[in-house]
């Protein structure tokens, strides 16, 4: 029978904390705050690391039963929970003062939360792409011990590589001779010559040039028709204005424009959950931007990072779906999407946990 306190290991701890300006004879009451805060964010980072990792196995797979896909919806929610307690819990470290801080910050050198292993292999794992980090060298904060765990902690599947290959295992886009990219296509050409109508109505009404808003809409339907044709679409990823492969990006907007019918419900909802853990994900680095400003200004940090700077060039930069965010971009009202066939119509009124 387990013992309360020894089932939470609550003997190491509660003695895991060892603040530095005691050991150097000016003990800073503020330090304790500032490191079961940290230790709490670490905890969380490894409850976050199981979450994603058991959604990429589920997903990184050739066939997922909608079962599955709900259970994975269940877990990136959870995960955007956590992320949303992490960022509120800043509120708690700034009932410290800046003055408070530096009381005992000289004794952190050069210890930082830039170390910390556990957020690596969390960006890895999510899939910061290399090429988007603002530092680059970034793992030379590491320890070699760490660099190696970092490295052999982030060796497999991501999630952003997970859920690209669910999306493209899609299988209602197509039936017959009917492809839903090419109903797609049709519909948003109609809605951008409907566009163009107004414009020239209302130019003509209000005695207006119409020249640059006409400009526009063809740029917006040239960035549009690229989603549909390969080629375009291959130049989109190789200049990097889009990572997601062409078949998941035009799964997800299949799911995105009939996401009312029964069998896309919840892939809906797993494609929302994903966009908003990006965001959660982004709000943390924010907030810890916030913070680190409030308490130290523009100093450089204890790692040696520009500090502020740095960490909101992180914000800003290091997402990882927004592809997915951005397709709303191109969604076309309900009014004019594609009238689905009757057998495509009928298969997404049921789930059907086997295949075919």
């Amino acid at each position: 029978m387990a013992y309360y306190s020894d089932y939470l290991a609550l003997d190491s701890l509660l003695n895991a904390q060892h603040p530095e300006s005691d050991k150097h004879g000016h003990a800073a009451h503020d330090e304790m705050l500032f490191i079961i805060t940290h230790q709490t964010f670490e905890l969380w980072f490894k409850q976050v690391l199981v979450e994603v990792g058991t959604v990429i196995t589920m997903l990184d797979r050739s066939y997922v039963p909608e079962a599955d896909v709900a259970l994975c919806l269940a877990r990136v929610q959870r995960v955007n929970r956590i992320m949303e307690h992490l960022v509120n819990q800043f509120a708690l470290i700034e009932t410290m003062t800046p003055g408070d801080f530096m009381d005992f910050r000289a004794y952190l050198n050069p210890a930082s939360g830039f170390q910390s292993m556990q957020w690596r292999i969390l960006e890895r794992t999510l899939g910061v792409p290399e090429n988007k980090r603002v530092l680059k060298h970034y793992t030379e904060a590491l320890s070699e011990e760490h660099r190696a765990a970092l490295d052999a902690a982030t060796n497999g599947p991501t999630l952003f590589g997970s859920i690209q290959r669910w999306l493209e295992q899609i299988p209602f886009m197509e039936s017959g001779k009917y492809a839903f990219w090419d109903a797609y296509k049709a519909a948003v050409l109609a809605m951008l010559e409907n566009d163009r109508a107004e414009v020239r109505t209302l130019a003509v009404a209000e005695g207006n040039d119409p020249t640059d808003a006409l400009a526009q809409i063809d740029a917006n339907g040239r960035g549009f028709l690229a989603l549909f044709e390969a080629e375009s679409y291959a130049e989109l990823v190789a200049n990097g204005s889009r990572r997601m492969s062409q078949r998941a990006t035009l799964a997800t907007l299949f799911i995105s424009t009939y996401r009312e019918k029964p069998l896309l419900h919840t892939p809906y909802r797993l494609i929302d959950a994903i966009i908003e853990l990006d965001k959660v994900v982004s709000l943390w680095r924010f907030r810890h931007t916030l913070m680190v400003s409030r308490m130290i200004g523009m100093r450089v940090g204890t790692g040696g990072s520009s500090g502020h700077e740095y960490l909101m060039q992180t914000a800003l930069r290091q997402r990882v779906f927004d592809d997915l965010t951005s397709l709303s971009s191109f969604l076309v009202p309900s009014g004019v999407r594609p009238e689905l066939p009757e057998e495509i119509a009928t298969r997404l009124q049921f789930v059907n946990e086997t295949r075919g």
